[in-house]
This record gives C-alpha cells, sequence and structure tokens, in this order.
C-alpha cells in the first residue's frame, strides 16, 4: 500500500461530518438571528411603554390581529361595588415575593370577559372565593394572551400601577425580563461544531497512521 492510498480521505464519514458540521453551524447562525430579532422586540417594547394610552380601536386592532398593544399603557374603568375574583395566576409582588395576582372582571355581565385587570398581590391561595370591593380606575400596561389560545378566556390583561385593598401591588413586567440567551446559544452550537471537527481530526490520523504501520515495506 503506498503513501498515497495511506493517506486517503473515507468518503462515507466525511460526508457524514460534513452534514453535521452544516448542521451545527446552521444552528448557531439561526441563534444569532433570533438574538437580533429578541433586541429588537425588547426595544419595540420598550418604546411600546412610552406610546398614549389606548383607545377602544386599539384593542379591536389588536383583537383583528392587524397590531399588537403587547405593553403599551391602557386605562380600564372598574363599576363600584364588590366584585368576586375572575381568576388567580401565579406572580410576584412589587417586591419579589412570589403568590398569586388576583385576577378581576370589569365587566361582570360577561361570561367571557376580552379584558381582566391584576386588582393586586396576595399570597393567599384561596383569594379567589374573597369578594373585592372595587371603585377605581385601573391603569398600567397590557399583556396580550395571557392565556395563550385558549377558547373562551380573556384576549387582555392589564397590571395597573396600584392595587385594590387590601391586596398588594404586583410586580409590572419589563421587556428586559424577555430571556435572552441567544447568544450563549450560538456560542454552543459553533463550539460543537469545533469539536466535531477537530474529533474528526484526529480520527483520521490515528486511521493514516494506522495504515501506515499496516502497509508492507517497500522493496530495496
Amino acid at each position: 500500500m503506498s503513501g498515497g492510498a495511506a493517506r486517503r480521505v473515507p468518503i462515507l464519514p466525511t460526508l457524514l461530518v460534513f452534514a453535521m458540521l452544516s448542521f451545527l453551524i446552521g444552528l448557531g447562525i439561526w441563534q444569532l438571528q433570533r438574538a437580533s430579532w429578541k433586541a429588537g422586540l425588547i426595544t419595540q417594547l420598550e418604546a411600546a411603554q412610552t406610546q398614549p394610552l389606548l383607545e377602544p380601536a386599539d384593542f379591536l386592532a389588536a383583537m383583528r390581529g392587524q397590531r399588537s398593544v403587547q405593553y403599551r399603557r391602557a386605562e380600564l374603568l372598574c363599576a363600584p361595588g364588590e366584585v368576586l375574583p375572575y381568576d388567580l395566576k401565579g406572580g410576584s409582588s412589587a417586591g419579589g415575593q412570589s403568590g398569586f395576582l388576583v385576577l378581576v372582571s370589569c365587566r361582570p355581565n360577561r361570561k367571557a370577559p376580552d379584558i381582566v385587570a391584576v386588582a393586586g398581590w396576595t399570597r393567599r391561595p384561596d383569594a379567589a372565593q374573597v369578594p373585592l370591593k372595587v371603585d377605581t380606575k385601573f391603569t398600567g400596561l397590557i399583556i396580550e394572551r395571557p392565556y395563550g389560545d385558549a377558547p373562551g378566556r380573556p384576549q387582555f390583561m392589564l397590571i395597573p400601577d396600584t392595587a385594590v385593598p387590601p391586596l398588594q401591588r404586583s410586580r409590572l413586567p419589563s421587556p428586559q425580563d424577555l430571556p435572552d440567551n441567544h447568544i450563549s446559544y450560538a456560542g454552543q452550537w459553533f463550539g460543537l461544531a469545533g469539536a466535531l471537527l477537530v474529533i474528526y481530526g484526529l480520527w483520521l490520523r490515528r486511521r493514516w497512521r494506522t495504515a501506515n504501520l499496516a502497509a508492507p515495506a517497500a522493496p530495496l
């Protein structure tokens, strides 16, 4: 066996490695693109909080899918009287304590309200059974689809700057809370691609060395 034959690159393993390299590098590039998209989204949501208060037409446009009102500020007037909480959702107080957000509907005559407001935060899991005396105008940030695509659930949730006594203020969301690990994920994918290339190179080197040792000596 000649030295050139011993150092021949195997076709099938090489094709397989390059296919895996292309896949890993593609994932890394995709994560870099996601990082750029996430940075733009955070900037957009930060700007949304400085825009004028939402009008009814803005909500209608959002319900039709024509625009987003995520993190826009809005006002919601609740009629005076005792209101039984609509629901409880896990959430944090303004001080960062874990507990429950007490949601109320300001349209008690509708079974499926389009919007609910966070009356406040509590530690009590049974708070949904305690009526609240509500007579206020909630002003705060809008969250779209707090229940995802669940049918019959409100499409908007308002998280106000205040709370209905005896509840405490809930934590206002921030665009900076959005997970943004895309750069580190990209580094992991590129790192795996580099490791694969190194491992394949070492395997080739060992393969060639073994082939050279097994080759018969050239005649004198």
